[in-house]
């Protein structure tokens, strides 16, 4: 597929450059990252560019997985990507983009977008504990479907107890109760 362009209200969300390679590798350094994240620890600039350069292209490409730079202001404040394979929504943000609604919207734009190319559901997962993942995906309208293993396994190949959820294409968008404390 050719790469996709979605803009909000505040965000452009369009294709990482090898411009970004350094604030990707600066915000994955974050503590956070260790504990709730897949990513390679510790996070080095060499991880970024072969994300940038290769990764992500590959990704669009192949029609595997669709990833966007979410630009703030023109700077990059995280990324977001939908994994066709697994239907699932993942995403993070750098620290100083954190607190000011951004990742809902961001979110809200790709979901829309993998609905209007006739994917059915999307779903979610985070690990067990990330109350910010779970609060962006229980704002995008997600309905909390329970702890179970993660689908996308840690970075030393162990499963990790995660967070599940799941929206259709035609459910109600409000938030809905029941999600972790």
């Amino acid at each position: 597929m050719i790469p996709v362009i979605l803009r909000t209200q505040r965000l452009v969300l369009d294709q990482p450059t090898a411009v970004d390679r350094h604030l990707v590798a600066e915000y994955c350094r974050d503590p956070l990252f260790e504990g709730f994240m897949t990513t390679p620890w510790p996070y080095e600039l060499t991880h970024a560019t072969a994300f940038v350069n290769d990764m992500v292209p590959m990704g669009w490409r192949t029609d595997t997985e669709y990833t966007w730079a979410i630009r703030v202001d023109g700077e990059l404040g995280g990324m977001i990507s939908f994994r066709e394979e697994l239907r699932m929504i993942g995403y993070w943000l750098g620290a100083p983009h954190r607190g000011h609604g951004y990742m809902t919207e961001a979110a809200s734009a790709v979901v829309d977008w993998v609905f209007s190319i006739g994917r059915p559901t999307v779903l979610w997962e985070c690990v067990a504990g990330n109350l910010a993942s779970a609060s962006v995906a229980r704002k995008v309208g997600f309905r909390y479907t329970g702890t179970r293993p993660a689908a996308v396994i840690a970075r030393d190949g162990s499963e990790t107890l995660a967070w599940h959820g799941e929206l259709g294409a035609g459910d109600d968008r409000s938030p809905r109760p029941g999600w972790p404390a």
